[in-house]
């Protein structure tokens, strides 16, 4: 119970700096979670800088994230059918491929793969992982959106996101370095 006063308390105080390190952590965890579980790494086999690079990029994503969900609020704040359609939609549209795009370019940079590797990588895989986005998140941003208040709307997305880090982790990875 102290720990859920003492979360409120960073969340609400600093929201940037809450969401950084806890989008960190969890992009850091579901990396581990794809090593160990997806790719059945020993433990004397975990790339532990490849975890720490994908933990980074959580900590990049999760103050836009802070930001975003803010500006959605633009759209209004009623939990009304054509509200939150519209931030579904603009969520989708807009945030999604670009959060997807740059997880999937900065983990292949963080690899040191060159440009047209990367470019390989992202025409291998973008669309495939935006379809499989579209299967998941536009459910998890309705319930977010109408149940979850706006302070939370990180954290909650990074309970479903464990899941969608592992996934992320291991198809940014997959074949070591790209053709």
């Amino acid at each position: 119970m102290a720990f859920f006063k003492w979360y409120r308390y960073c969340s609400h105080t600093y929201p940037i700096r809450t969401n950084l390190v806890q989008t960190g952590f969890m992009f850091g965890l579901g990396d581990l979670i794809a090593q160990s579980t997806v790719e059945k790494r020993k433990p004397d086999d975990i790339d532990w800088l490849r975890m720490v690079r994908f933990a980074s990029i959580g900590c990049a994503v999760g103050p836009t994230l802070s930001m975003w969900y803010t500006s959605l609020d633009r759209l209004g704040t009623k939990n009304t059918i054509p509200i939150i359609t519209k931030k579904i939609s603009v969520d989708q549209l807009i945030a999604s491929p670009i959060i997807n795009g740059a997880v999937l370019i900065m983990s292949r940079v963080f690899n040191g793969d060159k440009w047209p590797q990367i470019q390989n990588k992202l025409e291998d895989d973008f669309v495939k992982v935006m379809l499989t986005s579209y299967l998941i998140w536009p459910a998890v941003q309705t319930f977010n959106f109408i149940i979850v208040p706006q302070q939370y709307r990180v954290l909650a997305v990074q309970v479903v996101s464990l899941a969608w880090n592992i996934y992320l982790s291991f198809v940014s990875a997959s074949g070591g370095k790209s053709k």
